[in-house]
Order: structure tokens, then sequence, then C-alpha cells
């Protein structure tokens, strides 16, 4: 009995694809696993403040939907946040800096309804408010301070840019 010789035959294109589906599969699941979030690649950023404080040296301003500039600074916050997040900031704000927040230095807090959240490829929690340093201590890095019931977190995202926000304050006269 004779063996006939057989050619093996290689499926390349089946392999690069199934190799490229699984390098794909990991890196996704591992970015959605660290940052917790499945849609961490979603960009934009849709939920409208209800409420704005300036703070401004010492004096606070409340803006609430339908007062004159509110719309127009909730229009650059949320301008701000869909420009993108940069990277994570590494920082966070001690009590002693975010008294000079409201007492010192420019600084905006945007307050939501509801839970938000940033699509970060990094751990981002929801938030239900955020705080934005136009002038002094963390005013350069562009970052939006997220928190819940008055407590900020650490490592808070850094925003391509707040110049919207620094824009429309100017624009109202602050």
């Amino acid at each position: 009995m004779e063996r006939g010789s057989q050619k093996l035959r290689y499926n390349l294109a089946g392999l690069f694809i199934g190799v490229a589906g699984f390098v794909a599969v990991v890196v996704y699941g591992s970015i959605a696993l660290a940052a917790q979030d499945a849609l961490w690649f979603v960009p934009g950023f849709h939920d409208a403040p209800a409420q704005i404080i300036i703070y401004k040296a010492g004096a606070r301003t409340v803006l609430r939907p339908g007062q004159p500039g509110f719309a127009e600074l909730s229009s650059a916050v949320m301008d701000s946040l869909n420009q993108g997040v940069a990277r994570q900031s590494g920082i966070g704000l001690s009590p002693g800096s975010l008294q000079d927040a409201y007492t010192q230095f420019e600084t905006v807090e945007v307050f939501f309804n509801h839970p938000v959240k940033l699509h970060t490829p990094f751990f981002s929690p929801e938030a239900t408010q955020m705080l934005f340093a136009i002038s002094g201590r963390h005013a350069e890095l562009s970052v939006a301070f997220m928190g819940d019931r008055g407590v900020y977190y650490s490592n808070s995202p850094a925003l391509n840019t707040i110049e919207p926000i620094r824009a429309a304050l100017k624009n109202l006269g602050y």
C-alpha cells in the first residue's frame, strides 16, 4: 500500500484575522475592565448642568437655567467636556486647595441633577458635580475635578482644553 504525499495548506489570511481579532478583544477588554466602562471609547458629553456657581476672589454667583449667562456658560462647559480628555491628572483637591478655589481664585463649579460619566480609557467615576480651576492652583492643567455631594475625587481627568469656559466667563464680564 502506497501512501500519497499530501500538501499541507496554510490559511494565512484566517490565521491573521484570528490573531488580530484576539488581540483586539484583549486590548478592548483590558481597557474596559480598568476603566470600569464598556463604552470608554465613546466621545462626547451630552448632559447639561442644572446649576453653575462662579467663584471669583471670594464672591459667589449662582446661575440656574433661565438666568442671564447660564445658557452660554453651560454650553461652554459642555463644549470643553466634548473636546475630550487628554490624560489622567494624578492630582486631587485637598481641603485647603478647595477652600482657596472658593475664596481666592476664579473657579467654576457645575452641578448635575443625576450622576454623569466622562468616557475615558482610565477609571473615571460618575459625578454629580465638577470644578474647573480658571485661575490659581491647578488652572494650567485644565482638570475637571469630579465629585459627589461636596467631596471631590483624586485623579480627575485633565481635559484637552477649558478655553471655551474661559471665553464664556470673559464674555459675561468675569
